[in-house]
């Protein structure tokens, strides 16, 4: 999942757009990319969902096996597609455009503050997986050029990152830099594309039979970290509202393009996955980039173009879940209706901004390994906002009678929890 997505909270999660307003154009099927169409819904829902969370799968496979690991990408999928379900019911049903919205009216009042909450959490766990990869890439590049070079060193690589990001981060606005969300994309394609390519290469030095390495498996507990780290990677949910107020087909069209986008998502996490796995099997690491070759030159590109991308990322991921914060804040400060912004005061801002960066590095620096971080950030924070709220929103705001779904996806959300904490305990 790209979280450099995420929409500011500000606002409400995602702008309010009423029906009443400008029409949206008539849905002319997959092949158009207009306003509300379900190529371009597709497309939004697609993009939003691809990000460096897909570099975290090969690991997952070499914990439980190929064929286990299809199996969990599929439940995953499943569930990712029937919430999402519920988000465009409830689109549909109330006309909020906006998962702020949605969770007041589940919530009432402190509907939003509870996803504020939830959005600042995940954004600083987002740029903590970030400085990690950043960490990981910089001083395999830089061992090109010697080992004795300062940016061989992670902790310096840290102080180097932290030396752009910070300033960045405690602007007041930095909009040009969206742009750079789309670069990103553009990376882990062509991270994909170079895996997949390499792998038949890489799996013919083993001297292994195929059939024999697909039928291995491993059904242990693992099997939770590789399910949340799936989920995390299809996650869309935050940007599904405003995407489904804006499509312009009915229900029957909009399962359509969700099952589409569940299924192409699906295909693309397996291939890469397993062909991650199959070009390092059972020594596959957690940022398994940093398995191959440190002059392999494809591989320093998409070292190389990550980094970047991963720099200008944080800030972007920061601001959302800054102004979530300051949101809280503000709820809790009571309404002074003459009083500035806490977060329109530079010294607060830059303040609170720091703090909370100072915060993410030291979650990264003291989390090397990025999968384990990936599956905890899933599992507390992104499996709530993916299926428990959407499970109530099925009674509260459709108000169906039907438990079986509702009840499933909490099931999962309990499932996930309940192996992460025991993971950290034991």
């Amino acid at each position: 999942m790209d979280r450099s997505g995420v929409a500011s909270a500000a606002k409400p999660l995602l702008p309010k757009s009423a029906k009443g307003g400008k029409a949206l154009p008539q849905d002319k099927g997959w092949t158009s990319f207009s306003e509300g169409a379900a190529g371009a819904s597709l497309a939004l829902l697609v993009s939003a969902a691809i990000g460096t969370g897909v570099l975290a799968l090969p690991y997952g496979v070499s914990r439980v096996g190929v064929l286990p690991s299809i199996g969990l990408f599929a439940v995953a999928g499943a569930a990712t597609y029937a919430s999402n379900t519920i988000l465009f019911d409830c689109v549909s049903e109330t006309g909020h455009g906006s998962y702020g919205q949605l969770m007041s009216d589940i919530l009432g009042k402190y509907g939003a503050m509870v996803l504020d909450i939830f959005v600042f959490v995940e954004g600083l766990g987002a740029v903590a997986t970030y400085l990690v990869f950043i960490m990981d890439y910089v001083p395999q590049v830089c061992q090109l050029w010697g080992d004795d070079y300062w940016c061989t060193d992670q902790m310096n690589v840290a102080w180097a990152a932290t030396a752009i990001i910070w300033p960045l981060s405690c602007l007041k606005g930095l909009s040009a830099l969206r742009y750079t969300s789309t670069c990103s994309i553009g990376t882990i394609i062509l991270t994909s594309l170079v895996v997949i390519f390499k792998a038949p290469s890489h799996f013919s030095s083993k001297g292994l039979s195929l059939s024999h390495v697909i039928a291995e498996s491993h059904w242990n507990k693992s099997s939770f970290q590789v399910l949340s780290m799936a989920c995390f990677a299809f996650m869309t949910h935050t940007n599904s509202p405003e995407i489904a107020l804006r499509f312009s087909g009915g229900a029957a069209s909009a399962r359509k393009v969700l099952s589409a986008q569940t299924i192409l998502l699906w295909f693309v996490y397996c291939a890469i996955a397993v062909c991650g796995y199959m070009s390092f099997l059972d020594s596959t690491k957690q940022d398994f980039l940093t398995n191959y070759d440190l002059q392999d030159k494809l591989i320093v590109l998409c070292r190389c173009l990550l980094s970047t991308t991963l720099v200008f990322a944080c800030p972007i991921n920061m601001f959302p879940a800054v102004q979530a914060l300051f949101n809280v804040l503000e709820s809790l400060r009571g309404k002074q209706p003459d009083a500035e912004r806490l977060y329109d005061m530079h010294q607060v801002r830059v303040a609170v901004t720091t703090l909370a960066f100072a915060l993410t590095l030291g979650v990264a620096l003291k989390s090397p390994h990025v999968a384990d971080l990936i599956s905890s950030i899933s599992a507390y924070f992104s499996s709530p906002l993916m299926f428990a709220f959407p499970a109530v929103m099925h009674w509260k705001i459709l108000r169906r009678q039907t438990m079986a779904l509702p009840l499933g996806l909490l099931a999962i959300t309990a499932a996930l929890w309940l192996a992460e904490l025991s993971s950290a305990l034991f």
